[in-house]
């Protein structure tokens, strides 16, 4: 269950394998992390091991030396809070819906197959406190588990909820037009380091052969 496999990782975290090769790993945790509430199920409500929120669930995981977990939880955590933080303004086509966080893997988003497309709600609109579905959180979006999960609630203070959104699934030619874009910025920026170099060569005083 997953009250077990969180009782393991508080265990874990309490713990040297001997044998192991300690390394100091520096991770920056948003602290707005805090604000996505882990949902508990029923019979995880008085379980003292269950992360409250996602900054909780990141500590656990590199206390434990599960740093890509960590770093997973850090990465989609941030890429949700960053679209809210640049004002969604109304137009914007996202996927939106009741978001999960995985204990197996840390990935945190829209389950495999969930979420519609939507467009952006303004991250200073009203609305109800999500209602949590009924219904078992996952599969997760990144790993497909569908025990080791829990439902997250994106909370504000002293404001209502707001869904977790993501960017949709690029299409073929959006993946094309992408690496395109990256391979000429790429490239420019080879040509201007080059370009950087041959005139430091000639302030130098430095000739080059043709």
């Amino acid at each position: 269950s997953i009250s077990a496999a969180l009782r393991l990782l508080a265990t874990m975290a309490g713990q040297t394998i001997e044998g192991e090769i300690v390394r100091e790993i520096t991770l920056a945790i948003d602290t707005r992390y805090a604000s996505i509430v882990v949902v508990p199920k029923p019979d995880e409500v008085n379980d003292s091991n269950m992360p409250r929120n996602l900054h909780n669930a990141a500590e656990l995981f590199l206390r434990v030396g599960m740093v890509e977990n960590a770093e997973r939880v850090k990465d989609t955590t941030g890429r949700m809070l960053d679209m809210y933080a640049d004002n969604p303004d109304g137009t914007t086509n996202v996927k939106i819906g009741q978001g999960c966080v995985c204990w197996t893997c840390g990935f945190c988003g829209l389950p495999k197959g969930g979420g519609d497309s939507k467009v952006a709600p303004p991250s200073s609109a009203a609305g109800k406190k999500n209602k949590i579905p009924k219904t078992s959180p996952g599969p997760c979006g990144n790993c497909g588990e569908t025990d080791q999960t829990n439902y997250v609630r994106v909370t504000r203070k002293g404001m209502d909820d707001l869904p977790w959104i993501e960017a949709p699934p690029l299409t073929e030619e959006e993946r094309k037009k992408k690496k395109d874009a990256e391979l000429a910025a790429k490239r420019k920026e080879v040509e201007e380091q080059v370009k950087r170099a041959l005139q430091e060569r000639q302030k130098a005083g430095v000739t080059t052969c043709d």
